[in-house]
C-alpha cells in the first residue's frame, strides 16, 4: 500500500522502499569509507569525528534540562511511539 502525499497527491515511498534505499545508501557509504579511511590523515579523521560530535550535540539539545522537562519529553515521545504503533496496526489491517 502506497501512501499519498497530502499536498501533492503524489505517491510517496513505502516503509519497505525507504528501508531498501537506506540500506543501499549505508552500503555505498561503507564502501566509500573502506577506500577513504586508510588514506586519511589522523588529524583529518579527528576533525571529522569532532564535527560529527558537534552536529549530534546540536540535535540533542542541552543536557542541563530540568528533570520535569525531561520527564515531559519522555512521556511525549512514548505517546508518539504508541500512536505510531497503533497507526501501523490499523494500516496493516486495512490492507
Amino acid at each position: 500500500m502506497k501512501l499519498l502525499n497530502h499536498k501533492t497527491t503524489q505517491p510517496i515511498m513505502t516503509i519497505k522502499e525507504w528501508a531498501a534505499a537506506y540500506r543501499a545508501d549505508n552500503e555505498a557509504e561503507r564502501e566509500e569509507l573502506k577506500i577513504r579511511l586508510p588514506q586519511e590523515k589522523i588529524e583529518d579523521s579527528v576533525r571529522s569525528y569532532f564535527a560529527l560530535c558537534e552536529l549530534a550535540l546540536a540535535f540533542s539539545g542541552s543536557s542541563d534540562v530540568p528533570v520535569e522537562l525531561q520527564e515531559a519529553r519522555e512521556k511525549h515521545y512514548a505517546d508518539l511511539a504508541n500512536k505510531w504503533t497503533l497507526l501501523a496496526q490499523r494500516l496493516k489491517h486495512a490492507v
